[in-house]
C-alpha cells in the first residue's frame, strides 16, 4: 500500500503536459497553424495584406485558442508575430511566431503595362511584368529597356515541361548598351527618356529604382527553383531585410547566391542545391546571415550601411539577375537565368 501510495504521489507531483490538439486562429491567418510538438513551435502563416496596407505583424489579434478543458495558458489576446515569443499551456513553454510570403512569388500570374517609348513616338507594350499591376511588388527593366522601341525582352515569362510558367532572365545587348535580365522587388523609374537612360550607363543603375517593398517579418531564409546558363557570366539570387526608418537603408540581413553555374554549394549561407527536377531547375536553399556583411554579397550601393540584427525590419528586397554587374550594364550577352516559386523560410 505504501508503496501505491509513493508512485501516486510521484505521478501528481509531475508538470502538466498535453498532447497539442488545441485551436488556434490568429486574425489574417491564411493557412493552418504549423505546429511542433517536440520543439514546442507554433508558426502562423498570414496574408501580406491586411485591411489597410501591409499586414501589422507586431499586432496580431487573436481569434480562436482552445486548449484541453482545466488547462491554463497565457496566450496574450494580441500577438508580435515578428520574433519568436513565449507563452505556457499548463506548465509547458511553447513559442509562437508568423510571417507572410511576397504575392505574385510564384511567376505565374503576369500583367501587361504601357510604356512611354523615346524610339517609337508614342507608347510600347510591356507584356512581361509579373505578378499584379495594382501590387507592384515584382517588377523588372523592361520598362526601361522598351524605351529603344525593342520587344526582345531581357526578363519574359516561359513555360516549361510540366505547363507551369517562369521568369526567364536573359542578358541583351541594345544600341551596344548590355541589359541584364532582372527581376526584383521595388518599382523601376518610368518613361524615361533617352538622356536619361545613356546617363546611366557609365554609372550604377541601380539608382534608377526605388529598392525594396514594405515588410517586418523576419525569415531563416529563402527558397527558389532555378536554372543557370552563364556563357561565363556570373548570376545573383539575393533578398535583403533593410531598415529604411530616417530616411536610410540599413541592412539587418542578406541571403546571397552568386555564380557562373547553379550548382556552387561551397558558398556562405548555402543551405542546399538540389538535383534538377523534371523542368530541369535546381532548389535554392540559403539562409540570411544577420547583423554583418555576407561574404558573397557585392558592396554596398550608395546610401546603404550595415545594420544590427535585432533592429526592426521595415521593408524586404529581392533581386534575381542573369547578369551579375548587370547593375553597371556589364554582362555576357545570351546567359539565361530561369527562377520560379521564391519562398520565404521560418524554420
Amino acid at each position: 500500500m505504501n508503496r501505491i501510495i509513493f508512485f501516486l504521489l510521484f505521478f501528481l507531483s509531475l508538470p502538466t503536459t498535453f498532447a497539442a490538439n488545441f485551436q488556434i486562429h490568429v486574425r489574417g491567418q491564411n493557412g493552418k497553424a504549423i505546429i511542433n510538438e517536440q520543439k514546442k513551435t507554433i508558426f502562423i502563416p498570414v496574408n501580406y495584406y491586411g485591411k489597410s496596407g501591409v499586414y501589422p505583424l507586431d499586432k496580431a489579434p487573436v481569434d480562436i485558442f482552445k486548449v484541453e478543458e482545466n488547462i491554463s495558458h497565457t496566450l496574450p489576446s494580441t500577438l508580435d508575430l515578428r520574433n519568436w515569443s513565449s507563452f505556457k499551456i499548463g506548465e509547458e513553454e511553447w513559442k509562437i511566431k508568423g510571417g507572410y510570403q511576397l504575392p505574385g512569388s510564384d511567376f505565374q500570374t503576369w500583367h501587361t503595362e504601357k510604356v512611354k517609348g523615346f524610339a517609337t513616338f508614342g507608347h510600347v507594350t510591356c507584356d512581361a511584368m509579373v505578378g499584379s499591376e495594382k501590387q507592384r511588388i515584382w517588377d523588372n527593366g523592361n520598362p526601361a529597356y522598351s524605351t529603344s522601341g525593342s520587344k526582345s525582352w531581357p526578363t519574359y515569362r516561359t513555360q516549361l515541361a510540366d505547363g507551369s510558367y517562369a521568369a526567364e532572365l536573359t542578358t541583351r545587348s541594345i544600341l551596344g548598351i548590355i541589359a541584364s535580365g532582372n527581376l526584383f522587388t521595388g518599382r523601376i523609374v518610368r518613361d524615361m527618356s533617352l538622356k536619361q537612360l545613356l546617363g546611366f550607363t557609365d554609372k550604377d543603375g541601380k539608382a534608377l529604382i526605388r529598392w525594396g517593398v514594405p515588410f517586418t517579418g523576419r525569415p531563416t531564409g529563402f527558397q527558389v527553383k532555378f536554372k543557370y546558363e552563364g556563357k561565363g557570366d556570373s548570376c545573383t539570387l539575393m533578398s535583403t531585410l533593410e531598415n529604411h526608418q530616417d530616411g536610410k537603408r540599413r541592412y539587418v540581413a542578406a541571403a546571397w547566391y552568386s555564380g557562373k553555374t547553379d550548382y556552387e554549394k561551397n558558398k556562405e549561407g548555402v543551405i542546399s542545391i538540389s538535383e534538377p527536377d523534371k523542368n530541369g531547375l535546381r532548389t535554392l536553399k540559403v539562409k540570411f546571415i544577420y547583423g554583418k556583411q555576407h561574404a558573397n554579397a557585392d558592396p554596398f550601393p550608395d546610401g546603404v550601411v550595415q545594420g544590427n540584427a535585432d533592429e526592426p525590419i521595415t521593408h524586404i528586397n529581392v533581386v534575381f539577375a542573369s547578369s551579375r554587374k548587370g547593375d553597371y550594364f556589364k554582362g555576357v550577352k545570351g546567359a539565361k537565368l530561369i527562377v520560379k516559386d521564391f519562398k520565404l523560410l521560418y524554420e
